[in-house]
């Protein structure tokens, strides 16, 4: 079975309820992925988008939760990361609704924005709130 987006050791921030929401996502992406691959985006992108809204909704505010929680620095600046993100997961949606014979396409559109989103997002702006979730014994 093909995956679209592998974790890697890499991604792992040392804090378990975050780390374990982040290979949901890769998950998610990839049971996705493997749909399009057998053509069935169709009748998947509605659904994936749905899950992938309400799990990713989930997890920011999971961590948006702790930013304030523990008065992280990185706050504000975090969250609008992640506004960018909801504003683009909006975007699909939208198209999505307009656009019911571009599916395929929209399809390969979602996911290279997930897979880029999501690793560049772990590895580079994640790592900024690790310190911070360690002091105060999120581990």
């Amino acid at each position: 079975m093909t995956n679209f987006i592998e974790w890697k050791e890499e991604y792992n921030l040392g804090i378990h309820e975050i780390d374990a929401q982040h290979k949901r996502i890769f998950e998610v992406i990839n049971n996705f992925y493997r749909a399009v691959e057998q053509s069935k985006e169709n009748e998947c992108l509605s659904v994936f988008l749905g899950e992938l809204v309400s799990f990713a909704e989930h997890h920011l505010s999971t961590e948006e939760n702790h930013f304030e929680e523990f008065n992280c620095a990185v706050k504000e600046n975090h969250i609008k990361k992640h506004n960018i993100y909801r504003g683009k997961v909006a975007q699909f949606l939208e198209k999505n609704e307009k656009n019911e014979n571009e599916t395929r396409a929209l399809s390969f559109e979602v996911l290279a924005f997930m897979k880029e989103w999501w690793t560049s997002h772990i590895v580079g702006v994640d790592r900024g709130y690790v310190d911070c979730f360690h002091e105060h014994g999120l581990y």
